[in-house]
C-alpha cells in the first residue's frame, strides 16, 4: 500500500457510480481505492473487479471502521443518502455526496451541521460548476471586470407528460433541475436578495411543475435569468452528447458574453467583433476525451481530492448546497405555488 496515496472508499456500486465517479477517482494517481460497500453483493463484486478494488462490504459501518478511509464517495439514491451520511460524519469523515442531497431542505441542513460540529469537510456533486468550457470563459469574461448578468437554461422535452416524481420521489425541479438552479449562484456568485418566478403546469392535470422561469438579484448586482423546462423542444440527441436536450450558460460581463452549451459549442464576443467559437468539449482534452471529463465529473472529484489534502473547504459543501435548496423554496414561493 501506498501511504503517499489518499485512502478513498465508496457506498455505492450502481449505475450512476459506474458511470462517472468511479473511473474519475480511479484515474487519479493520488487515490488509493481501498473498499466499496453496497447492499447487492453481486453489484459490488462487479465494481471491485472492474476498479481493482480489493475489498468489498455489504455493511458500510463496517467498511468505515475496518478501511478507516480518508474520503468516502456515498453514491446512492436521495432517499438513501441521509442515514450512511450522517453515520459517516458522526465519526469523522470527509463525505462526496450526489445530487440531490437528501430528500428535503431540513436533511441537507442537518448534515451541514453535522459537517461543522465534527470538523468534516464535504461536497455535493454539482459538475456543472466544474465544466471546463464554463470555467474556462467565465475567466476571459471577468479579466473586463465584474460580471453584470448569467443565465441558465436547461430545457428538455420528455415522451411521459404524466411523470409527476424526479429521482427519490422528489419533484422534477429539486430532483431535475437543482443542477441549473445551483449553477445560477454560482455564477452569480453572492447572496440571493430577490426572487421573481413562474413556475407552471403545462399541457396535464395534477401537482407537477414542468416549466420554470425565474430572475434572481442578487447581493453584488448581478441579475441572474433561469429557465427549465420539460415542455420545450430540447435539442436531438447528437454524437457524444449526454442527453437529449440543451443545457446552455450565457455570461455577461462589460462589452462581453460567454455562451456554452458543454455538450456541443461554446462562444466568446467582445465588444463588436465577431463571435470566437470553440469545440467545447476540447476544453477537458488535457486530461481526456470521455464525458466524465468535458462535463466537469473529474474536475470535481479533482476538487474534492485536492481539498481534503490541503484541509480546505470545497466549493459545493454542504452548507452551500443548502442555499441552493433555499433558492428553490423561494421560486417556488414567489409563484404562489
Amino acid at each position: 500500500m501506498d501511504t503517499s496515496k489518499l485512502r478513498v472508499a465508496f457506498i455505492g456500486a450502481g449505475k450512476q457510480a459506474n458511470w462517472r465517479h468511479y473511473p474519475s477517482v480511479a484515474s487519479l494517481p493520488d487515490v488509493d481505492l481501498v473498499a466499496l460497500c453496497d447492499f447487492n453483493e453481486g453489484l459490488a463484486q462487479q465494481t471491485a473487479q472492474r476498479w481493482g478494488i480489493p475489498k468489498i462490504y455489504q455493511d458500510y459501518k463496517a467498511m468505515l471502521d475496518e478501511a478507516a478511509p480518508q474520503a468516502v464517495f456515498i453514491i446512492t439514491n436521495p432517499k438513501d443518502i441521509f442515514e450512511p451520511t450522517s453515520y459517516a460524519l458522526s465519526k469523522g469523515f470527509n463525505v462526496f455526496i450526489e445530487k440531490p442531497p437528501g430528500l428535503n431542505l431540513n436533511q441537507i441542513q442537518v448534515l451541514a451541521y453535522y459537517a461543522e460540529i465534527y470538523k468534516c469537510l464535504t461536497m455535493v456533486g454539482f459538475q456543472r460548476r466544474f465544466v471546463p468550457a464554463v470555467t474556462a470563459l467565465k475567466a476571459k469574461v471577468e479579466e473586463r471586470g465584474p460580471l453584470h448578468s448569467v443565465s441558465v437554461a436547461n430545457l428538455k422535452s420528455t415522451s411521459d407528460l404524466t411523470k409527476h416524481t424526479g429521482n427519490g420521489i422528489l419533484d422534477q425541479i429539486t430532483s431535475d433541475g437543482m443542477h441549473s438552479i445551483d449553477n445560477l449562484r454560482w455564477l452569480a456568485g453572492g447572496e440571493v436578495k430577490r426572487v421573481e418566478s413562474h413556475v407552471r403546469t403545462m399541457y396535464i392535470p395534477g401537482p407537477v411543475a414542468n416549466d420554470v422561469m425565474a430572475q434572481v438579484e442578487f447581493s453584488n448586482g448581478v441579475i441572474g435569468h433561469l429557465q427549465y423546462s420539460l415542455v420545450t423542444g430540447g435539442a436531438p440527441k447528437q454524437p457524444g452528447a449526454t442527453a437529449p436536450g440543451f443545457f446552455r450558460t450565457e455570461i455577461h460581463g462589460q462589452n462581453v458574453t460567454a455562451s456554452i452549451d458543454a455538450d456541443r459549442q461554446s462562444y466568446i464576443v467582445t465588444d463588436s467583433n465577431e463571435p470566437e467559437y470553440f469545440d467545447s468539449k476540447s476544453f477537458g482534452a488535457s486530461v481526456g476525451s470521455e464525458p466524465e471529463h468535458y462535463l466537469g465529473f473529474w474536475h470535481q472529484i479533482r476538487h474534492f481530492i485536492d481539498c481534503v489534502k490541503e484541509s480546505k473547504e470545497p466549493s459545493s459543501n454542504f452548507a452551500d448546497a443548502a442555499k441552493t435548496w433555499e433558492l428553490i423554496h423561494r421560486i417556488y414561493e414567489s409563484s404562489g405555488r
